[in-house]
């Protein structure tokens, strides 16, 4: 626990290196704090001994650590709420959204009003449920499955099938699928069962609706906002870059129960806010250098996941 006068000057060092992205002499902080150099100078050493700064070079400044940041981003939380206007224009954006555009438009907006990257993922959810299922032919050896699920996602599997069903069959294949009023990932179980006690043209249809029926719901991620990372000055270092394009390209799913929380490494930092629409709990993350914004990026993150989950509490996306 970092005593008043150690918590000020790691503040005011943070504050100034985001700002600057320079190392922060100890002038400016004795100025602020109304106290010598030399008292600003003893408290760096402290810091820097209990792992909070670090001098880059001999004759710098200093900057936070990961765990200086994490200290200072800290007390952000619960962060402040987003502006009235600014709630306004989120659900302007959004309107008459629905499916994968809502879910792009959400990483849309996060980015404009962050400055930084965001990914918004939505986790495979075998809980859900079917609200429309459509069945056809593609052609002589393949038939093509629409599914509507309550998250308002739309899915169209291509299932290869020599050959295809007729009309009939494929109309009696939807009519089961209808009938069974369970999640998603129960539904293969089901329609094998089913398949036992069919004729055989139905039989195959069900077995490869089965088969195929995982591709329904993959996680699926949306991103937006790239380009506002690679202004950043820390876009000069090519390790900065790799980590960035690596966390856009290929997020990782993040298990946390907190509703928001940060996550950071030396380079790139992450403020994570749980995304609740309706039935569907996805997670939205912005992606910054370790020099973030941290008191408007956790409100922003916050005060959007917040604005979307009153617009679509109990209502469907659709």
């Amino acid at each position: 626990m970092l005593n008043t006068r150690r918590s000020q000057v790691l503040d005011l060092v943070a504050e100034t290196y985001i700002s600057s992205a320079k190392p922060v002499p100890s002038t400016p902080i004795a100025e602020t704090l109304g106290v010598s150099s030399a008292t600003v100078r003893n408290e760096f050493c402290a810091l820097e001994h209990e792992g909070y700064l670090v001098q880059p070079h001999t004759s710098a400044g200093r900057i936070p650590t990961t765990r200086g940041f994490e200290a200072y981003a800290r007390k952000f939380i619960p962060p402040g709420t987003m502006t009235g206007n600014q709630q306004q224009w989120v659900l302007e954006h959004i309107q008459g959204r629905h499916g994968d555009s809502l879910f792009q438009q959400i990483a849309n907006v996060t980015a404009h009003l962050s400055g930084y990257a965001v990914v918004v993922s939505l986790p495979a959810d075998d809980s859900l449920h079917a609200l429309e299922i459509h069945l056809s032919a593609l052609s002589s050896n393949r038939i093509l499955a629409v599914v509507v699920l309550e998250n308002g996602l739309t899915r169209q599997i291509v299932i290869e099938l020599d050959p295809s069903p007729s009309k009939d069959t494929l109309r009696d294949a939807e009519s089961s699928l209808r009938q069974l009023t369970l999640p998603v990932g129960e539904l293969p179980t089901a329609l094998n069962a089913i398949a036992k006690r069919v004729d055989q043209d139905l039989a195959r249809t069900l077995v490869a609706l089965a088969s195929a029926w995982p591709q329904i719901s993959p996680t699926r991620f949306f991103s937006q906002g790239l380009s506002n990372v690679l202004a950043e000055p820390e876009s000069a270092d090519p390790v900065f870059i790799r980590r960035v394009v690596e966390y856009v390209e290929q997020p990782a799913l993040v298990a946390s129960d907190a509703e928001l929380h940060i996550m950071l490494d030396e380079t790139v930092a992450n403020v994570v806010s749980q995304l609740q629409l309706g039935s569907s709990l996805g997670t939205l993350v912005l992606l910054g250098p370790a020099r973030m914004r941290y008191r408007d990026s956790l409100r922003v993150a916050d005060g959007v996941t917040k604005t979307l989950a009153g617009r679509f509490a109990d209502t469907s996306l659709n």
